[in-house]
């Protein structure tokens, strides 16, 4: 077992993937990689989201989000995806209220 995944990660190292630390918190790591999607997307009325923004955000999304959805963030291939499921979670009325209540505080 520990060749097969010896193997496994030197092809993808080689490939030139990005592997994230398996032992890192799925929520840290998704918390992350929902505030790094949303930095620098440009909002209605011409704002950009910047850190300030998009952190308090992602930490809502990770609060209010399912376990199954929290590893489909961590495995999206691209931000697309990422935010498609960052949208799901953030229409929810409990996430609103925390992300109301995270960017007036």
């Amino acid at each position: 077992m520990k060749k097969i995944l010896l193997t496994l990660f030197a092809a993808m190292a080689m490939a030139g993937c990005d592997m994230l630390d398996m032992r890192a918190d799925p929520a840290t790591t998704a918390t992350d990689l929902v505030t790094d999607a949303m930095v620098g997307a440009e909002l209605s009325g011409g704002i950009v989201v910047t850190d300030r923004i998009a952190r308090p955000l992602a930490e809502c999304v990770v609060e209010h989000a399912t376990e199954a959805e929290l590893a489909r963030i961590v495995a999206a291939e691209d931000d697309a995806a990422r935010n498609a499921i960052t949208s799901t979670v953030l229409a929810r009325p409990e996430a609103v209220s925390c992300a109301t209540e995270a960017l007036t505080a």
